[in-house]
């Protein structure tokens, strides 16, 4: 039986648009299930005329509409981008390629494609984890109000892991994997429940890596400078917002484990015991403790949701103004 070389081609979105009579439709192809719901609220919010189908992975149909072949990864969207159009787009996290797009294959290939939306970040984790969006969020979840420093602890986080950061950044557009984007697992991963704990954590096993790719390379040359300006002027990268450029998923498991859950049990503890101490009435109490028990949802699916980044960074205003330009 014969297939399709990509998932939805142009032929077969205009021919979806046609038969079920939505000239509306577009088909969008993301990485992953959590990728679909992040670009599902940003795109529908941004265009709310426009009826979004999402295809987390990469899904090969043969000419029956049945599924023969499915890929994970930004890669196989990517291939198939060439034959994207208005009405079939796909959506991929950055990773390293916007730090790297005048460097990197991929990188050119998403800048150059409208029909190619990215995170500008190194992934939709890194926007869920916005340092300015985290005490409304611990807020929203437990009707408490926070005094944790989110912007200030991610600021010195940043400062710490900047210069790992860059160098890994020059070392990988050489093709050069010898701190890959997947050794942040080994930088931002600790057993601490402290933040302050963590943070001396994460500061030891950056000064580790340095000192070990030190050994092997020289950062001390003119290219190596040129690069780290190009990264902090042209690309916005700065040392306080460095966390939005690392691993994504590392960052977004750091956070929840060190910082976020730990905060968060103390909040809804605090807010229990205001509700003990709120009610004389036994029936009454009763009934507040149950509905606030409905909000006791684990932390790390409300975090999953936080899309609070909107209009709190201008990577928000790229991401907006890519979006806008497929249907201008």
């Amino acid at each position: 039986m014969a297939t399709l070389e990509s998932a939805f081609n142009p032929t077969y979105s205009e021919n979806a648009s046609i038969l079920t009579g939505k000239p509306n439709r577009v088909d969008v192809e993301v990485e992953d299930t959590i990728d679909k719901a992040f670009w599902k609220d940003l795109l529908s919010e941004l265009c709310p005329q426009k009826e979004f189908h999402f295809y987390p992975f990469h899904t090969v149909l043969d000419e029956d509409n049945g599924v023969t072949q499915k890929g994970k990864g930004k890669s196989l969207i990517i291939k198939a981008s060439s034959e994207f159009s208005a009405k079939h787009i796909g959506c991929v996290d950055s990773d390293y390629d916007w730090l790297l797009s005048d460097y990197t294959v991929d990188g050119q290939n998403i800048c150059n494609n409208k029909y190619l939306l990215q995170t500008y970040a190194y992934s939709i984790e890194n926007l869920m984890c916005l340092s300015s969006t985290l005490k409304d969020f611990c807020y929203d979840v437990t009707e408490e109000s926070v005094d944790f420093d989110f912007e200030g602890y991610l600021s010195n986080l940043s400062e710490i892991v900047y210069p790992l950061l860059v160098r890994s950044a020059y070392l990988y557009k050489e093709n050069n994997m010898a701190f890959s984007p997947k050794d942040w697992r080994q930088v931002l991963v600790n057993t601490e429940r402290d933040a302050n704990a963590s943070l001396e954590q994460i500061r030891r096993n950056t000064e580790e890596a340095i000192r070990e790719l030190d050994k092997l390379f020289d950062f001390e040359n003119e290219d190596f400078d040129e690069f780290q300006k190009s990264i902090l002027s042209e690309k916005d990268v700065s040392k306080e917002s460095a966390y939005l450029y690392v691993r994504g998923h590392e960052l977004f498991d750091h956070l929840l484990h060190s910082v976020l859950s730990p905060v968060v049990t103390t909040l809804r503890r605090q807010h229990y015991q205001h509700l003990q101490e709120s009610y004389t009435k036994e029936d009454e109490r009763r009934k507040a403790l149950r509905e606030y028990q409905t909000k006791d949802i684990s932390v790390r699916e409300l975090i999953s949701r936080n899309y609070l980044y909107k209009n709190q960074t201008p990577i928000y205003g790229r991401i907006r103004n890519d979006v806008l330009k497929v249907w201008r």
